[in-house]
């Protein structure tokens, strides 16, 4: 099975949205599925846009990289992608500041979780305290089940889609690039 990254069109030199996360909160629920997600009951998490994003791009665009590994999405995007993969995914909204002006976008929360990453073929990086850091991930061929999106169950922070999840986002002309997965 052919994997991909998600990958905003934006071309901004490595800019991405900045996700106020001080508490570590966000990243706990949405990556490492750490608590419940009840903070967010009580407060809507904002982003700010670096420099060289443009407040057209935030507006425009159906998927934008943030600073931590939680993706954001347009509302039309949440909407046709909730449709097509009911109930897989978690929303909430997110707004993101640029140019002095605020946009609502959603953070997705992906629940699947599965073993993407052959630990034999990927090459780790290994700490003064014997820990060992992924640095390079090579992804499995084969899966148990098929998906559409997953993180792997290991190295949470590794978010993939498939290729149906590609072919559906071309399909409903949805402004998302797809790269390899690192």
């Amino acid at each position: 099975m052919k994997l991909y990254s998600l990958e905003s069109q934006i071309n901004s030199g490595g800019d991405v949205i900045d996700i106020s996360d001080p508490k570590g909160r966000i990243s706990s629920y949405f990556i490492w599925s750490e608590g419940n997600g009840s903070f967010l009951n009580f407060m809507t998490p904002h982003g700010v846009a670096q420099k060289k994003i443009r407040y057209s791009d935030v507006s425009e665009l159906d998927f934008l990289s943030a600073n931590i590994g939680v993706p954001i999405f347009s509302e039309k995007a949440m909407n046709e992608i909730d449709d097509f993969i009911p109930g897989k995914l978690e929303w909430y909204k997110i707004i993101i500041s640029c140019e002095g002006r605020d946009v609502a976008c959603n953070l997705c929360k992906v629940n699947r979780y599965l073993s993407l990453i052959d630990k034999d073929k990927s090459f780790f990086r290994v700490l003064s305290d014997g820990e060992k850091i992924l640095s390079k991930a090579v992804y499995k061929d084969t899966f148990e089940d098929d998906f559409i999106i997953a993180r792997d169950v290991d190295f949470k922070e590794r978010l993939v889609v498939s290729q149906s999840f590609v072919d559906f986002c071309h399909s409903k002309n949805l402004k998302i690039n797809f790269d390899s997965p690192v």
